[in-house]
């Protein structure tokens, strides 16, 4: 449901509602008539195809007749239905290793951006990609981090993917934020390191001359 306001400060008149761009042929559609008054415009069920420039236009009565108008831009936006899901997670990581996964968020108008965090702290992404469905946006993130000895101090990785739909409104944009973490087990390097460093080890130890 979406609300459009005016505020006259003429003399009272009629008033008129139009859609700009993109136009609407037989008026404005979603009107929820019943609901609607001289200042007020309730759009019920209305869709992304509501998004865009709305006039309202009052003219004065007699015996100036003035006509104002002013113009505003209202946006819908759609809010993906489920929280970002981490997919490619492995049961136990050691220092060395790489923690390689991927975050897909829910579909959405705007299309979502996506933010990593390991142990609370934000890492960059490898990639982001956006695929576009009947004007609906998801993204797939993709995280390949080599993890060092602080990343598994203790003995578990906390990964958060934080998805954010934001309207594209300057002043005051609306947010949605959504997360989705995942624990997986690390193993302390300097007692447990993983396989390919133990490998590493066993060759130097061979290959060097005493």
């Amino acid at each position: 449901m979406a609300l459009v306001t005016s505020q006259r400060r003429v003399p009272i008149g009629p008033l008129d509602w139009t859609k700009l761009q993109p136009v609407f042929l037989g008026g404005i559609p979603y009107y929820a008539k019943s609901r609607s008054n001289d200042q007020i415009v309730m759009l019920q069920d209305a869709n992304l195809h509501a998004t865009g420039m709305y006039k309202c236009e009052v003219n004065g009565e007699g015996p100036s007749f003035n006509t104002v108008s002013a113009e505003a831009r209202m946006e819908v936006i759609a809010l993906p239905q489920e929280r970002p899901t981490i997919t490619g997670e492995e049961k136990v990581y050691a220092s060395g290793d790489v923690l390689a996964l991927n975050c897909t968020s829910g579909k959405s108008h705007p299309a979502a951006k996506l933010r990593w965090f390991v142990n609370g702290q934000q890492v960059k992404p490898d990639s982001d990609l956006v695929f576009e469905q009947h004007g609906l946006y998801s993204t797939i993130s993709s995280l390949l981090l080599e993890l060092e000895p602080g990343h598994l101090a203790s003995d578990k990785i906390n990964v958060r993917c934080e998805a954010t739909v934001q309207s594209s409104h300057e002043v005051e944009p609306f947010v949605d934020i959504r997360n989705t973490e995942v624990f997986v087990q690390g193993l302390a390097t300097l007692t447990t390191p993983s396989l390919c460093l133990l490998v590493a080890a066993v060759l130097q130890r061979f290959l060097l001359p005493v």
